[in-house]
């Protein structure tokens, strides 16, 4: 792929039935209770934890048995409950990682959480893992706004 192509970033959308704050909180400090390790992790079914830690330079992380097992991402901005970004690379090259950024936004009903992944460019097979996380950014967001109560 030339360096110089960009391929448009990934931008999911959904509502959440709570309020701001708790849509943030639930996101960030309550991950493990929502993320399907068993599908969606370095280690799948031996997977015990993944812990996303506040501040910017807050890494998260996925722990097994062992204790930790690898960085997924770190916290690059940090502004609650409004939004954070974090680079994005689990089990793959951190100089190959993406960026996430998630907004939380107040809306009739709840607040709107949306997700903006970018940064396919920097991985050799960015247009196999846009589409990939295409459908699984969906899955994992469906977890989400199930725990997110």
């Amino acid at each position: 792929m030339d360096i110089d192509q960009e391929l448009a970033p990934l931008i999911k959308r959904v509502v959440v039935p709570v309020g701001v704050e708790r849509a943030f909180e639930v996101f960030t400090g309550e991950m493990s209770a929502w993320w399907p390790l068993v599908t969606h992790s370095i280690l799948g079914e031996a997977a015990r934890d993944v812990r996303f830690e506040s501040g910017v330079g807050g890494q998260i992380l996925e722990y097994g048995d062992d204790g930790v097992v690898g960085s997924w991402g770190t916290v690059s901005e940090w502004d609650p409950p409004r939004l954070v970004s974090f680079s994005w690379h689990p089990d793959t090259d951190p100089d190959e990682a993406g960026q996430v950024t998630v907004s939380f936004t107040a809306v009739d009903g709840g607040t709107e959480v949306e997700l903006v992944h970018t940064g396919w460019e920097r991985r050799p097979d960015g247009v196999r893992a846009r589409a990939s996380y295409d459908t699984g950014w969906d899955y994992v967001l469906g977890f989400y706004t199930a725990g997110a109560r």
